[in-house]
């Protein structure tokens, strides 16, 4: 979009220089917003925000230096799905059942097949009684690589999606290439929760929940809604290109605030689920004590995360962990809660988490980091 038809629209909410004044503060101070980003929030052209309130927006570029801060590299291996999986399994918390991994190296996990090479994983999708299944690889983001296996067709030596697609075995694993997704994951395939089928369909439908530890004590700081729209299969929002919608929740009740998804290129608030019709109005989330108990608990065992995000799926046995991101999107908690990220909250513990991040560098990242901490100071 024409930044002359940003500062000149009809659309445009204040005099040209002082929207493009807040444009370049936004860009090049403390919250790095990007021009598109300003463009997205609407900022440009709705009022509904003090400026204290929009100045709260951080760019999702923001996130490395966030999270690099708040966290030990060191977790960062968690990031991965397969050592992530391991880790939890420990735990004994929820978490999707691991049928088998496909990995040219060898790696695995307990009680599930390994699948060393092409033609052992094409067997193994062979036998219908492994369906259904969701496969996804280890090493990936915004739900790329993941799909939902509804059955194997023997006459046609073909996989049938959830989404209704086919693609013959062989061709499909072949294109999985596990040494790029350091291993590919066939895990269950899991059931909504009946009040989540109810709106959204018979898919599962996940909670992105950011919780941080202050003082020793772990605390939800922000919480989103991701809701599955049309034949997807992942419940994604990819800055709204997958068609999906978000959903800002009252973290204290678990009551949806609002729902948003892309409309004709505009980050729009949608009344109704698209399939089902369903009023999106006054909802609450099925589960939402169990999903705040689940958090927390995790938290616990990742000592060395300060800034933790877990994707919680509402399912038929209950709240489930999907993963932690280790570095996640900001925009899908700004869009959904209409709120900046930065909060008291998170300017705590990035200054509770300084001393261990300081600590960690040599000399000459400590000169660009005492540098950077002045540029990341907010409040």
């Amino acid at each position: 979009m024409n930044i002359f038809r940003i500062l000149l629209g009809k659309r445009a909410r204040r005099a040209p220089f002082s929207t493009l004044s807040e444009v370049l503060r936004m860009r090049f101070g403390s919250q790095r917003l990007l021009f598109q980003e300003y463009i997205d929030y609407r900022f440009h052209e709705l009022d509904d925000l003090s400026a204290e309130e929009r100045h709260r927006f951080l760019g999702n570029g923001r996130k490395f230096r966030l999270n690099y801060v708040c966290n030990d590299l060191h977790w960062f291996m968690l990031g991965e799905k397969l050592p992530m999986t391991l880790f939890m399994m420990a735990t004994e918390l929820p978490m999707p059942k691991i049928h088998a991994v496909y990995d040219l190296n060898g790696r695995n996990l307990p009680g599930a097949v390994t699948l060393n090479n092409l033609d052992e994983a094409a067997d193994y999708l062979r036998t219908s009684q492994h369906y259904p299944l969701f496969a996804k690889p280890s090493h990936g983001a915004y739900g790329w690589g993941a799909l939902g296996l509804r059955n194997y067709l023997p006459e046609s030596d073909s996989i049938i999606f959830l989404n209704g697609q086919q693609r013959k075995i062989t061709e499909w694993v072949e294109s999985l290439n596990p040494e790029f997704a350091r291993g590919i994951l066939f895990q269950e395939l899991l059931k909504p929760h009946p009040e989540i089928a109810r709106v959204c369909g018979p898919r599962v439908s996940s909670i992105r929940v950011t919780s941080a530890r202050i003082r020793g004590r772990n605390t939800i700081v922000s919480a989103v809604w991701r809701i599955p729209t049309g034949s997807n299969m992942m419940d994604n929002f990819q800055h709204g290109a997958s068609g999906n919608l978000l959903g800002g929740v009252n973290i204290l009740s678990g009551q949806i605030i609002r729902v948003v998804g892309k409309v004709n290129g505009r980050i729009e608030t949608v009344a109704t689920h698209p399939d089902t019709g369903m009023q999106f109005d006054q909802y609450i989330l099925p589960d939402w004590p169990q999903v705040t108990e689940i958090c927390e608990r995790a938290a616990n065992y990742l000592m060395g995360m300060n800034l933790h995000h877990w994707d919680i799926a509402l399912t038929e046995r209950g709240p489930v962990i999907i993963e932690n991101n280790e570095i996640a999107d900001l925009d899908l908690h700004q869009h959904a809660n209409r709120k900046g990220f930065w909060s008291e909250e998170i300017e705590t513990v990035r200054q509770q988490s300084y001393p261990r991040y300081w600590e960690q560098l040599s000399w000459p990242q400590k000169k660009v980091a005492d540098l950077m901490r002045k540029i990341d100071t907010f409040f």
